[in-house]
């Protein structure tokens, strides 16, 4: 069981990561700025925040691509990043832990 735990919990974070990538490499065209640690789906929410272009055409395809999730999928993203919901939990509580852990 743990082995299907860590593999989901891989995936989730090659996900996030391969989000990020495609967002930093995305230029800022119409001037919303790309930051390295945030989803393309936070970025389009900025940028429709922002009335550019960007978040006019991404976010309700970003949205739309994300329905399960439920409605305003990319303001939500925004807001995640705030409560850092991407971090692993180790990272969450902002104290860094130098003893060894079980595994």
């Amino acid at each position: 069981m743990r082995f299907w735990t860590l593999l989901k919990a891989y995936g989730e974070q090659c996900f996030i990561a391969f989000d990020q990538l495609v967002n930093a490499l995305i230029p800022p065209l119409d001037g919303t700025v790309s930051y390295a640690d945030e989803t393309l789906s936070a970025r389009a929410y900025r940028a429709h925040r922002d009335g550019k272009i960007m978040g006019r055409v991404l976010m309700p395809v970003i949205d739309l691509l994300f329905f399960w999730q439920g409605p305003d999928h990319c303001k939500n993203a925004y807001i995640k990043e705030f409560a850092r919901k991407n971090y692993p939990e180790e990272y969450r509580a902002g104290v860094p832990i130098f003893e060894r852990r079980a595994p």
